[in-house]
């Protein structure tokens, strides 16, 4: 999709992040733009801003609740009479070892993650295809090409989001509308902070940290706030969508392990270990 200008965009997680680093590059493109996000306060903020030089829509939107996905498309189309360009970019952290993990967490992380994005597809391709164009970005992780240890639920979330996203690539073929899959490694984001969005029942249940866990995400959030700015990756995402590029990196960091990774799929040798999430932050 080389001219942009004048169409519309829908950002999913669209008030912090990448999120919002897309949708202010889709407004310095000439796009109409959707705005949606769980959290209605900063949501505001950030739409009244990029509404002072774009046409934009903003709604809370909990993309792990169809009817809600439902309902943006409604008052997309009735706003700007088509979607365009879907960012399914909303997403949660969540880890532990599976043999640890509580079951509420692999739920909340899945049904944001993953089946999030699922109900994104599914409800704007539709549309796209019968109009002949669109553009779908689905944003996975990393962490949906290589499993690191403790993080089970994310990682199983993400590498759906990968699934997902070459499914499509093979069903749209020739129709127009296209597909890309961003894998980020680290970005300054505040995913790692994601723990302030838990749903009410969960948060209640939640064990207060210990100093030791404050001073690991302390070092950790340090270490994000020193990683690749979010406005390089909407770049990064602009460009794949005028150019139909499939995949999309952030960086090449973990591109010796995603190599190794696949000598061994081609060798049918044992699996190479990646090591912990938490530790790669630190290398």
């Amino acid at each position: 999709m080389k001219q942009l200008a004048g169409k519309t965009a829908v950002v999913t997680g669209a008030a912090s992040g990448m999120g919002l680093a897309f949708a202010e590059a889709f407004a310095a493109q000439g796009m109409n733009v959707v705005m949606s996000d769980v959290e209605s306060g900063p949501l505001a903020v950030e739409a009244a801003r990029i509404g002072q030089r774009a046409d934009v829509l903003s709604m809370v939107v909990d993309v792990s609740k169809l009817d809600q996905v439902e309902a943006m498309r409604d008052a997309t189309l009735e706003r700007f009479g088509a979607a365009h360009v879907l960012c399914n970019n909303a997403g949660v952290g969540g880890g532990g070892d599976v043999a640890e993990c509580p079951i509420d967490m692999w739920e909340w992380v899945l049904n944001v993650d993953l089946w999030g994005v699922i109900y994104g597809c599914k409800t704007f391709l539709a549309g796209m295809l019968e109009q002949g164009e669109g553009h779908i970005v689905n944003t996975a992780s990393i962490c949906g090409q290589l499993a690191f240890g403790g993080n089970a639920p994310y990682n199983v979330a993400k590498f759906g989001v990968v699934a997902l996203s070459e499914t499509i690539a093979e069903e749209v073929a020739g129709t127009g509308v296209s597909v890309s899959c961003l894998c980020p490694g680290f970005v300054a984001t505040r995913i790692i902070e994601s723990r302030r969005n838990l749903p009410e029942d969960m948060a209640a249940q939640q064990a207060e940290p210990t100093a030791e866990e404050l001073a690991i995400r302390e070092a950790i959030l340090e270490q994000f706030a020193q990683r690749k700015p979010p406005s390089e990756v909407a770049d990064l995402v602009v460009n794949a969508i005028k150019d139909d590029q499939f995949w999309i990196f952030t960086d090449d960091h973990f591109q010796p392990r995603m190599a190794e990774r696949a000598d061994a799929i081609q060798l049918g040798a044992g699996r190479p270990m990646i090591g912990r999430m938490a530790d790669a932050f630190f290398e």
